[in-house]
C-alpha cells in the first residue's frame, strides 16, 4: 500500500495530521525570537592615541610606528590598519575569525606596556577598544547657538551631558 491510497482510504487521519502539522508550525513561528541586530563579535582590535598639537607626520613617526612594530607579532593578527591625523594615531588590528579577543587584548596590552617609553612623554597613554557594532550610536544630535563657540562646548560639556548621561537606557554621551 502506498502513501497515495492510504491517505485516500483514510480522509480523516490525513486531515487531522495535516492540521496538527501546521498547528505546531503556527506556534513554532510564534515563538522563534527575532533579532533585528543579532550579537556578533568581530575580531577587530583599535589602540587609540591622543598626542595633542603634533603633526600628523610626527604622529605616524613618533607614535604610530612604534605601536605597529609592537602589535604585529602578537599571535592571530591578520591585518593592521593605521590611521594617523592631527593630535591622534590608530592602529586596528583584524584578527582570524575565532580568535579570543579577550587573550588577543592582553597579549596587544603586554606588547604596548614594553614600549611606553618609547613613546613621547606629552603623550596619553595608548587606549585598547574592541569593535562593538552595539557601540554605534543610535541618536547624533547638534546643538547651536549665539554663545561663544567656547562657552558652548563648556555649556555642554558641564550641564547637557550630565543631565543626558543620567537618562535611563543612555549608554554613553560624547561631545564632538
Amino acid at each position: 500500500m502506498n502513501l497515495s491510497s492510504f491517505s485516500i482510504n483514510r480522509p480523516v487521519f490525513t486531515v487531522m495530521v495535516a492540521l496538527i502539522v501546521i498547528l505546531v508550525g503556527a506556534i513554532s513561528v510564534s515563538r522563534l525570537p527575532i533579532d533585528l541586530i543579532p550579537e556578533v563579535e568581530f575580531p577587530r582590535l583599535t589602540v587609540a592615541t591622543s598626542y595633542e598639537n603634533a603633526s600628523p607626520e610626527e604622529i605616524e613617526q613618533l607614535i604610530t610606528r612604534p605601536v605597529e612594530e609592537a602589535v604585529a607579532a602578537v599571535p592571530g593578527v591578520e591585518e593592521i590598519f593605521s590611521n594617523s591625523l592631527e593630535g591622534n594615531s590608530q592602529v586596528t588590528l583584524s584578527f582570524v575569525w575565532g580568535t579570543n579577543l579577550d587573550e588577543a587584548s592582553n597579549d596587544v596590552r603586554d606588547r604596548l606596556d614594553r614600549i611606553l617609553n618609547r613613546l613621547p612623554q606629552d603623550a596619553d597613554r595608548p587606549q585598547l577598544r574592541k569593535f562593538d557594532p552595539n557601540q554605534f550610536p543610535v541618536i547624533i544630535l547638534g546643538a547651536s547657538s549665539r554663545l561663544d563657540p567656547i562657552d558652548l562646548r563648556t555649556l555642554l560639556d558641564n550641564r547637557i551631558r550630565n543631565r543626558l548621561d543620567r537618562v535611563p537606557g543612555v549608554g554613553a554621551v560624547d561631545v564632538w
